[in-house]
């Protein structure tokens, strides 16, 4: 047995295995879901072997692990001051219980169960300061730390947007105040892993009074003057990491028709957390007609048409013009990005 009261054992390491007990399996409970979402678009975190997750969110879970613990050992020594001056009551209401007689006879590893949990009105206060000031005061700022670690990591910028309104070599391209704004999206949806990050939304289009032609064209410009301007930003923020090919030539066409198509599949393909029911199904089912169109695209055998024909209710007729009009969206956007969007548009609400 390891006593809640070895939490403020003089002995560091005596400490640290009773903590580890008591707030690891939450801590990890709560970090999960900013990690998977910073890291790997929500998708699954794990190891090649074993049931661990990746190294570098194991990594980043130690790191949250041994900053708490420096936390409450700090506040045990001196209870820390709010921004007015006074104590921090939660902290010192669970340092009150960790020196308390009550504290010796509790188990750290038979109370972690109940600090996963989310917490009602009946607990023990202590249990609440707890998980408020060891679990989730910690993880306050976690997704949004993660992603700007990662970034500068793989030699990304900290702040883009900084760099791309104030740098002196971004100053070409702040000459286009609706490029700017595009260029500055699309780096923060590359981080947030957006399934196509290059697609202008409605609202950024109305506001600078541009058709969706337009918008493409406009962005293939900004994207082309931000890789002269600075090869290194374009490659470490728009290019490497998400290893996709962005519209470079603004007179290209075809790069507009692409990100038009991009865009139409997107809309059609992503299900949004808020959105009724019997659309997520209908877009669930427009997803399975357009992964059997790609699968045509890529060699394999399918049948579309049957898929519309069944799961849409359509009669063969229609159901072959709606297939047609997909193929063509397909064709444009690119088989393997349309396949990439259908297996994965479930996580890119947006």
């Amino acid at each position: 047995m390891r006593p809640l009261s070895h939490l403020a054992h003089p002995d560091g390491d005596i400490a640290f295995d009773a903590f580890h007990a008591f707030i690891s399996p939450a801590l990890r409970a709560a970090a999960r879901g900013p990690l998977l979402r910073a890291r790997h678009a929500g998708r699954a975190c794990g190891a090649p072997t074993g049931s661990r997750w990746c190294a570098d969110c194991e990594a980043t879970a130690d790191d949250l692990l041994m900053a708490s613990f420096k936390r409450l050992r700090s506040a045990l020594d001196k209870v820390p001051a709010t921004r007015a001056g006074r104590p921090v009551r939660e902290m010192a209401l669970l340092g009150d219980h960790l020196l308390s007689a009550d504290a010796q006879g509790q188990d750290s590893s038979a109370w972690a169960p109940r600090l996963r949990e989310a917490g009602n009105i009946a607990e023990p206060a202590w249990l609440r300061a707890a998980r408020a000031q060891l679990v989730h005061y910690p993880l306050r700022h976690l997704e949004a730390q993660t992603r700007r670690a990662d970034a500068v990591r793989r030699g990304a910028a900290a702040r883009p947007d900084r760099d791309l309104r104030q740098a002196v070599w971004a100053a070409p391209l702040r000459e286009d105040p609706a490029g700017l704004e595009m260029l500055i999206m699309v780096v923060f949806r590359i981080r947030r892993r957006v399934s196509d990050p290059f697609q202008v939304p409605d609202d950024l289009r109305e506001r600078h009074g541009l058709t969706h032609a337009e918008a493409s064209r406009r962005m293939g410009r900004a994207l082309s003057a931000l890789r002269t301007a600075n090869p290194g930003f374009f490659a470490a923020n728009i290019e490497e990491p998400v290893n996709i090919e962005p519209p470079t030539d603004p007179q290209d066409a075809f790069a507009a028709d692409r990100l038009h198509a991009r865009a139409t599949l997107t809309r059609l393909l992503t299900t949004r957390a808020d959105e009724p029911d019997p659309h997520a199904t209908r877009r669930r089912t427009y997803r399975k007609v357009t992964t059997a169109v790609c699968a045509i695209g890529i060699g394999h055998q399918a049948d579309p048409v049957a898929v519309a024909t069944q799961d849409l209710g359509l009669a063969p007729e229609p159901a072959g013009r709606m297939v047609r009009r997909l193929a063509l969206l397909v064709a444009t956007a690119g088989v393997d990005w349309t396949d990439r969007v259908a297996e994965f548009a479930d996580t890119s609400v947006r």
